[in-house]
């Protein structure tokens, strides 16, 4: 076993963020890499924290998508493997995804090109749906959820019946879905909120965007340490709450959906990644730069508030400044939510500093009895060089319990 941990990239105002079970499990979510042989660091850095098949090639077990936009797709081509896995050459260096994770809402409300929408795909998030569709034809010509490299897990139901014959590999909304996916790790459970219904984000259609359609996780991690005052092992859970760039309305009606079945306590976190690079559009309706007294939306705001103590709020951005995002308005309600728990801290990746070679830090969180810290690379094990030992041999390769 291994300590859970999660590494958010420097990608400026991108998200790239890497989770790793106790069973040294790794899923990705989102990818941000620029073109060009300046950001190689960003793909060697990622490669060197995944495990590897028999043959050395590099995987990550899952690979979620919160939505299209070019800061949460951008370099999937240049990363990732696509198409069958038969078709992956022994000499890759490209990383398989043995599962994707992804809803075809966020697709449906993007522009066709050559239209006057302004939610165009560009050909990474084009191509990252091909992908996904050729995953969903298998399955519905065999039936079943498929080998590594074929499988997919349909983030909520399709909202016009495409998926009602696929419903084995749907995940329900306010439900956790892990255990149908083909991921099989007994020490993470994930809890989908969103993307909500379109009438529920949006009061017309032109008013729909990739954004208000995030997909909305929130991952618990399970983590086994000795307790020396106990004198045993003692296993506790932690939270990590995703949303991509989900904006005001998602929020709003996401608590208010959940005060009204009693389920707001799944909205409870010991790490969240501010959504949309810490925007105060994420919080507010009213623009922080056209309103002389922009106001919270207090549904939205309760929805992010439910930190537990010795929280942390981490920011994936550029640095702060005078542009938006990231939001320093933003940034004050996230630290006024945090000083109600004793401990929690604001983290911004842009804060981090640089490594030897000039690279930005990543920022990197771990788990331990009872909290999350800040910790270094240097501190956590090198999972594609260090042998898991839940590793068990099985026809010839190394997989994992």
């Amino acid at each position: 076993m291994t300590v859970p941990s999660i590494e958010v990239f420097p990608v400026g105002n991108g998200d790239m963020t890497l989770i790793t079970t106790a069973n040294g499990k790794t899923i990705l979510i989102d990818c941000y890499r620029k073109a060009g042989s300046s950001y190689d660091y960003l793909q060697d850095r990622l490669i060197d924290h995944l495990n590897t098949d028999d043959k050395g090639r590099p995987y990550v077990d899952v690979f979620v998508l919160t939505h299209p936009d070019k800061d949460h797709i951008t370099g999937f081509n240049t990363m990732f493997h696509n198409g069958h896995p038969d078709n992956w050459s022994d000499s890759s260096t490209k990383i398989r995804i043995n599962e994707i994770w992804s809803s075809p809402r966020v697709f449906r409300r993007a522009s066709a090109k050559g239209t006057s929408g302004n939610n165009t795909l560009c050909d990474d998030a084009v191509k990252f749906n091909k992908e996904v569709k050729r995953r969903v034809k298998l399955y519905r010509d065999g039936g079943f959820i498929g080998d590594a490299g074929n499988r997919v897990i349909i983030l909520s139901s399709d909202e016009d019946g495409k998926t009602d014959d696929i419903q084995p590999i749907v995940a329900d909304l306010y439900t956790s879905f892990a255990h149908i996916s083909g991921l099989d790790d007994s020490t993470l459970n994930a809890f989908l909120l969103a993307p909500a219904d379109k009438q529920e984000v949006a009061e017309d259609e032109e008013e729909l965007t990739k954004n208000n359609s995030s997909a909305i996780i929130r991952f618990d991690l399970e983590n086994t340490v000795y307790d020396e005052d106990l004198y045993c092992n003692v296993t506790n859970t932690q939270s990590f709450l995703v949303g991509g760039d989900a904006e005001v309305k998602c929020w709003e009606v996401l608590h208010d959906k959940l005060e009204s079945t009693g389920q707001l306590n799944e909205l409870a976190y010991d790490v969240l990644l501010a959504p949309h690079h810490c925007s105060w559009r994420s919080l507010s309706d009213d623009s922080e730069s056209k309103c002389a007294d922009p106001q919270l939306n207090q549904s939205a705001h309760s929805a992010l508030s439910f930190a537990n103590q010795n929280a942390l709020i981490l920011c994936s951005s550029q640095e702060f400044g005078q542009t938006t995002p990231p939001s320093k308005l933003a940034r004050t309600e996230y630290e006024k939510i945090l000083k109600d728990n004793k401990g929690g801290k604001f983290l911004a990746v842009a804060e981090q500093g640089e490594d030897d070679h000039g690279n930005p830090n990543s920022l990197i969180i771990t788990f331990t009895k009872d909290k999350p810290v800040k910790t270094t690379k240097a501190e956590t094990r090198d999972f594609s060089k260090v042998e898991n030992p839940a590793a068990v041999k099985k026809d010839g390769k190394r997989t994992y319990a």
